[in-house]
């Protein structure tokens, strides 16, 4: 469904809305440069220790207009603009900082804090209080990272159960380069559970059962 939204988006938009990640990104990797008294990093440079460019990540300015087209072209029931676990809209999920203590007991708050510090917008506290979250008509729960960021939350089955990453619960990131078309792929912030899968595993499971 979400790669169809993308397909209609370019119609709908008269061509690629510039909304993705690099699919190979061309500057190399990042490294932090400063940390808050948690051990999270608060600035990245490049390895040369140059400025992050501002597209370092990829092309974002359309990902307001490629947000908006796609919640257009689908039938929303809910819409939470913060504190959505209080309102209903989502059960109580695990956040990129928790799953990571899910999976390692031994793991402090702090440990998990710092871990998580470059998905801070999906850590536990801001997904149940902060995200603006949208439930389709088919029981889909969909949670973008921010209105400027090609990422999302999808749970596939609504506040059915599990409610578990790598289960019912997963990230999905739009991907490109200056040339090629806008595509779906799985995975971005947060680990699955222990026994779940990636998205990208989940899709190949799909395929190879038909």
């Amino acid at each position: 469904m979400l790669s169809q939204l993308l397909l209609k988006s370019e119609v709908d938009l008269g061509g690629k809305a510039e909304c993705y990640y690099w699919d190979k990104n061309p500057y190399g990797a990042a490294v932090c440069s400063e940390y808050d008294d948690r051990g999270a990093c608060t600035k990245y440079v490049l390895s040369d220790g140059s400025p992050l460019p501002s597209n370092y990540s990829g092309n974002r300015p359309d990902c307001k207009i490629l947000l908006n087209n796609i919640l257009s072209n689908v039938e929303i029931i809910s819409k939470c603009e913060g504190n959505a676990y209080a309102k209903g809209c989502i059960p109580e999920y695990e956040g990129a900082d928790t799953v990571k203590q899910v999976n390692d007991p031994d793991m402090t708050d702090d440990e998990a804090y710092a871990a998580s510090s470059g998905c801070r917008n999906f850590r536990k506290n801001a997904i149940l209080n902060e995200r603006t979250v949208y439930v389709f008509k088919n029981g889909i729960i969909f949670i973008p990272y921010n209105p400027n960021t090609p990422l999302y939350i999808v749970d596939i089955n609504g506040k059915k159960g599990p409610n578990k990453w790598g289960y019912d619960l997963f990230t999905f990131q739009i991907k490109s380069n200056n040339f090629k078309p806008l595509k779906l792929h799985g995975g971005g912030c947060v680990n699955p559970e222990k026994g779940g899968v990636y998205a990208e595993k989940m899709i190949e499971n799909i395929y190879s059962r038909k």
